[in-house]
C-alpha cells in the first residue's frame, strides 16, 4: 500500500540494535539568549524537558506494509514513558514510523507496534492470525486517524 501524501512507514521489521540515551544531555545549554536593548533584561531560551526514555534504534526491514522505506535497514529514534520499548520483546513486529519534520530522521510513533509470528511459508501474521493488511488498517482507522495522520 502507499500513500505518499502520508507522513507513515508501516513494516515488518526484525531488531538489529536498541541503545538507550539521554535524550536531555543538552537540557541545560541554552538555545539562544536575548538581551532586550531598551530595559537590558536577559532572556535564556532552553530546550523543552524530555520525560521519556529515548532510544536509538536499527531495524532489518523485512517487508514494506505501507509506503516504502527504499531500504533494507532502517535507524529511528523511539521514545517510551514506561522504559524499554515494548516492541523490543518480540522477533518481529510491524513497526510504524514517520518521518521528523527536518526530514533529518525517523521516529516510532509512541506505542504502535503488532506483535508477529513467522510462517514457516515466509510469511507473517498477527495475533489470532490476523494479515498485516488487517492490523494496518486497525491501526489506520484509529490511532493514526486520532493522531490526524488520516481523515474521515
Amino acid at each position: 500500500m502507499m500513500d505518499t501524501s502520508v507522513n507513515l512507514y508501516a513494516f515488518v521489521g526484525k531488531r538489529v540494535s536498541l541503545t538507550e540515551y539521554d535524550p536531555n544531555a543538552d537540557y541545560n545549554k541554552p538555545l539562544r539568549v536575548e538581551v532586550d536593548s531598551t530595559t537590558g533584561a536577559t532572556s535564556v531560551y532552553r530546550r523543552s524537558y524530555i520525560m521519556d526514555h529515548a532510544f536509538d534504534a536499527k531495524y532489518i526491514v523485512m517487508r514494506p506494509v505501507f509506503n516504502d522505506l527504499k531500504t533494507d535497514t532502517v535507524a529511528f529514534k523511539a521514545f517510551d514513558h514506561y522504559g524499554q520499548p515494548a516492541f523490543e520483546k518480540y522477533d518481529y513486529v510491524l513497526l510504524y514510523l514517520s518521518k521528523s519534520d527536518s526530514g533529518n530522521y525517523y521516529f516510532h510513533q509512541k506505542y504502535s507496534f503488532d506483535p508477529l509470528k513467522k510462517k514457516k511459508n515466509g510469511s507473517y501474521v498477527g495475533e489470532k492470525g490476523k494479515s498485516l493488511r488487517r492490523l494496518f488498517n486497525i491501526k489506520k482507522n484509529t490511532v493514526f486517524k486520532a493522531r490526524g495522520l488520516f481523515r474521515s
